[in-house]
């Protein structure tokens, strides 16, 4: 099986997607006959002996673009940064206006080529 489950499958929530069918284990989700979901949190005999589709919830990646302006950087200037290429090196933000850092570098080719020393995306999260 794929890592990305079954989705689409009749029955299963959307939202959802199957894992397996057989024996939830303790800290899985099953969708029992009746259609509702149930979390297994203890050792239920009942239920672990059961054959039923084990399932789980689709997480949504979040997406980032780059910074559109200074003002949008502004909140995020105090926070390190480093290359992608690199592990252990970080170093503090640079002076910056509205095109980018005044070294030259524009917002997006900064997006492209570091990330913030805790690893996240040089940008802003979409929430759309």
């Amino acid at each position: 099986m794929s890592e990305q489950g079954f989705r689409g499958v009749p029955g299963v929530p959307d939202g959802w997607e199957l894992v397996r069918i057989g024996e939830p284990k303790i800290d899985e989700w099953y969708l029992s006959i009746n259609g509702k979901l149930y979390f297994v949190e203890a050792c239920m005999p009942t239920v672990l002996n059961s054959i039923v589709p084990v399932v789980r919830k689709i997480e949504k990646q979040k997406r980032y673009r780059q910074f559109a302006n200074a003002e949008e950087f502004k909140p995020f200037r105090d926070r390190w940064w480093r290359y992608k290429s690199e592990k252990f090196t970080s170093r503090p933000p640079r002076g910056y206006d509205d095109y980018g850092w005044i070294s030259g570098d524009t917002w997006g080719r900064l997006f492209d080529a570091i990330v913030f020393d805790d690893g996240s995306p040089f940008g802003v999260e979409v929430t759309e």
